[in-house]
């Protein structure tokens, strides 16, 4: 899978592609499960993100990738998760740079993102690859000429 990823602009998704999506052992949703969380308080106060497993497969390849070509395009809700999802990526993704960090607070916003920034880097849809664990933005990412795969297709 890595050849398909050579000398393309490479865009993760965060929650659920490079870090499991559980949280003390379940998977994110409870009280706010639209919003990833187990609780509103978590989500406002709590240190949800920091606690996730980052995934080792997904480590290795992105260790694999040009660091000027990744970028992390995630959703955010709060202050609260932007600050834990940046300390959360410094420690366990250190080959992002922080100006190729994105977060946006609607999962439906980020092919919009993705378009704008092959106007901005000056690339075809085609060079862009996308990588997300939602089936209904990969699915929109591919109506706009962007590569898109789920997570599992780097699983051995």
């Amino acid at each position: 899978m890595e050849n398909k990823l050579a000398n393309k602009y490479v865009f993760f998704d965060v929650d659920g592609t490079l870090s499991e999506y559980r949280y003390e052992d379940k998977l994110y949703g409870g009280e706010c499960s639209e919003l990833g969380c187990q609780s509103m308080k978590n989500l406002l106060f709590g240190n949800l993100f920091l606690q996730a497993r980052p995934l080792k497969t997904m480590q290795n390849l992105v260790s694999q990738l040009d660091s000027d070509k990744i970028y992390i395009l995630g959703t955010i809700v709060t202050n609260n998760e932007i600050n834990q999802k940046y300390e959360w990526l410094e420690k366990n993704y250190p080959y992002f740079k922080k100006e190729n960090i994105i977060f946006v607070s609607s999962t439906m916003l980020k092919v919009n993102v993705l378009l704008e920034y092959a106007k901005k880097l000056n690339v075809k849809t085609e060079d862009i690859v996308f990588i997300d664990d939602r089936l209904d933005v990969l699915r929109k990412a591919e109506e706009n000429n962007i590569t898109a795969y789920h997570p599992s297709s780097f699983m051995e």
